[in-house]
């Protein structure tokens, strides 16, 4: 009887393992079914951010190459203003800028281009040599009271060149000098510019003072800027070469 109970008692006890054990089983099958299912949504998360970060290559790729594009046109864009502004000055090229001739009511300016002429001892033939004179406003200027510069424009560049160098011999000139009395306005004369070449021109005489430069000019329409009178010419034709002024 004692024997039945004992075998009684472990096969009781083997019973109840067996069912710890089938728990055990089920765990570990759940467990593996929610392992599956975390690879599962981790696979599908990091397809998804495999094709995010893929999508974010195109991106990129296709922004460097915006920028590459935009890097181009604004090179395009700077050749094609430089080439307007070298036409603005090519048609000015024969053109001389007379300042600090006092205006007048009915004025002839031919014959007061021939008195400036007459009076540098340059010959000129007004009507063979002159394609026309004309006062034009200075451009930005606030100061409406100021007198009106007078443009020149020559028939030939090089009769253009040999007076502009005749009149500017005449360095304390005076527009009493040829017939406008009781004024003192002094008069000079120029190569007439461009907007953009004025520019350059107040930009690089202030850049040269800076740098202790001797000399900044204008000569047949080109800014040149020198050091010492040993110095290498700079010609100053963009923004970007008055940087060469150190």
């Amino acid at each position: 009887m004692k024997l039945l109970n004992e075998i009684s008692s472990k096969v009781s006890h083997m019973q109840a393992e067996m069912s710890a054990i089938k728990i055990i089983q089920q765990d570990l099958q759940q467990v593996r079914s929610d392992i599956s299912e975390l690879k599962a949504t981790f696979n599908t998360k990091l397809d998804h951010l495999n094709n995010r970060m893929d999508d974010i290559d195109t991106r990129v790729s296709a922004v460097e190459h915006l920028g590459k594009d935009v890097e181009e046109l604004k090179s395009q864009v700077k050749e094609l203003l430089n080439e307007r502004y070298k036409n603005e000055q090519w048609v000015r090229r024969s053109n001389i800028q007379i300042n600090g001739i006092p205006e007048k009511a009915g004025e002839n300016l031919l014959k007061i281009v021939k008195s400036l002429a007459d009076h540098s001892g340059f010959s000129l033939n007004p009507e063979s040599d002159i394609d026309f004179a004309t006062r034009v406003a200075v451009k930005n200027d606030t100061d409406q009271k100021k007198t009106k510069p007078i443009i020149v424009k020559m028939q030939s560049r090089y009769k253009k060149d040999d007076f502009l160098s005749s009149l500017r011999k005449m360095k304390h000139m005076k527009a009493s000098d040829i017939g406008f009395l009781g004024s003192d306005s002094r008069v000079y004369f120029n190569d007439h510019l461009s907007a953009q070449n004025k520019y350059l021109l107040q930009k690089a005489k202030i850049k040269a003072k800076e740098k202790n430069y001797a000399f900044c000019w204008v000569r047949n329409c080109t800014i040149m800027v020198r050091k010492s009178d040993k110095s290498p010419v700079i010609h100053i034709t963009t923004e970007e070469s008055l940087n060469k002024i150190v």
